[in-house]
């Protein structure tokens, strides 16, 4: 894959208004990609580029955490501490982009090429729940502040998020080096049926202690 196309971890979002609109895994339709361009670093090879899927992991929203205010050596501290945690796949629209020039008859297999990566994503923040469980049962954090504390726990966290991403890059760039080098329908079905049956035999976690 030339450089401009491999795949990113993606874990950093400058525009929080995107996160809003940001949406957990389901089916992907041309809708969804509203980005009205490609980042600046691949705007120059937009000609050679059919859609780009903007996706990552998130906590989901019935993630729990707390902040405690107690004494220790006659010094006000605060405890920070993971209740419950479970993480998400989302694809954001707003950073997502679909060529515009794209023939009608390549819509569907470009479509269902952004889709495996969204799954692939998904896959990631499901095994990220399982994986990390027993550390985050685990963690506290004693601080001077109770911003502080926040600010420990949601690094904790972006940290593994990162880990988790960084880790399935492999994964998305065998995909990507086995369907979009050239048009393989028969190849792109191949790792549809494989994520599909992945996902299916590694249901969401539900998080429970």
């Amino acid at each position: 894959m030339p450089d401009y196309a491999l795949p990113r971890s993606g874990v950093a979002m400058a525009d929080s208004a995107m996160l809003d609109e940001a949406f957990p895994y389901r089916q992907l339709t041309l809708s969804d990609f509203r980005a009205p361009a490609l980042r600046a670093d691949q705007a120059a090879h937009a000609s050679a580029i059919n859609a780009h899927t903007c996706a990552r992991i998130r906590p989901t929203s019935d993630s729990r955490f707390s902040v405690m205010r107690t004494r220790y050596n006659d010094s006000v501290v605060f405890i920070g501490s993971i209740e419950k945690i479970r993480f998400e796949g989302i694809m954001i629209p707003g950073c997502s982009w679909w060529n515009p020039d794209l023939p009608a008859s390549r819509h569907d297999y470009v479509l269902q090429h952004e889709q495996i990566h969204f799954a692939l994503v998904e896959l990631a923040a499901r095994r990220l729940t399982v994986d990390i469980r027993e550390e985050a049962r685990s963690f506290m954090t004693i601080q001077p502040t109770a911003e502080a504390a926040k600010t420990e726990i949601a690094a904790t966290i972006n940290r593994w998020i990162r880990s988790a991403m960084e880790a399935s890059l492999e994964m998305h760039t065998a995909f990507d080096n086995d369907t979009s080098l050239f048009h393989s329908p028969r190849w792109q079905q191949w790792w549809q049926d494989k994520i599909e049956k992945q996902l299916a035999a590694d249901p969401e976690p539900t998080g429970e202690k």
